[in-house]
């Protein structure tokens, strides 16, 4: 058996922009943090909580108390739950990705799991008001760990035990930043990018060799997992 392991922004929902903006709100309006850099791909981990321990670090000095990490959580999934009742096709699926992860499921050649950077219980939100059924998956999420590395394992470790399986033939993540990309090299596991114009050419520029548009081609979907490989090791820029 092998096992698909399926980020979520990005990747089943098209939440990335309405997540950022309610994360930069929640920051402003709990910790009058008034502008965090945004290119996440910067952040030494690309997760909810490594971003938040990194900005309080950069910012207070410190990380951030129990209380503290709570009240902007609970904060920030409120603006996610108000945004989605004010415009819900800020939540829409990326195309295809409910039907295509049912099918999955039925198939007896793959385990599937779930592992994303974000809180459970934003992602949770965004995969209901999507319509994307994951309901009974292995889950990890940013509570799993700082690093997508210790979120990948969490997700790998669950389908385990969850498929009763001694271990994956193959592990396949599937996301669309480039900091999937890093991850799965890190682990050694394939990768399959998902994204469209500039976002296909970050992630093949990072590693991936392989990246579809969307879920709409089930067979493509299929194919493709088969022959993902463990992205390409790019080579540092050489200094003039």
């Amino acid at each position: 058996m092998k096992l698909a392991i399926f980020d979520i922004d990005g990747t089943l929902t098209d939440t990335n922009h309405v997540d950022e903006e309610c994360f930069i709100k929640a920051f402003s309006e709990v910790h009058s943090v008034a502008y965090i850099d945004t290119d996440w791909a910067l952040y030494p981990h690309t997760t909810d909580s490594g971003i938040a321990f990194h900005i309080f670090q950069t910012r207070f000095g410190r990380n951030p108390s129990e209380i503290e990490l709570e009240t902007f959580k609970s904060c920030f999934v409120n603006m996610l739950a108000a945004q989605y009742q004010y415009a819900s096709s800020s939540f829409a699926e990326i195309a295809g990705a409910a039907l295509a992860l049912s099918f999955l499921r039925r198939d007896s050649e793959w385990a599937v799991a779930i592992a994303t950077g974000c809180w459970l219980e934003s992602a949770l939100l965004k995969l209901n008001a999507a319509g994307v059924d994951t309901d009974g998956m292995p889950v990890a999420c940013a509570e799993d760990g700082l690093s997508r590395e210790e979120i990948l394992q969490a997700a790998v470790l669950r389908a385990l035990k969850q498929y009763q399986a001694n271990n994956f033939e193959k592990v396949v993540s599937i996301g669309d930043g480039v900091w999937d990309v890093r991850t799965a090299r890190n682990l050694n596991f394939a990768f399959l990018g998902v994204g469209c114009g500039e976002t296909a050419v970050r992630l093949r520029q990072a590693g991936a060799t392989l990246v579809l548009e969307n879920f709409s081609d089930y067979q493509q979907l299929v194919r493709l997992l088969g022959e993902a490989q463990v992205p390409n090791q790019i080579e540092p820029a050489k200094r003039a």
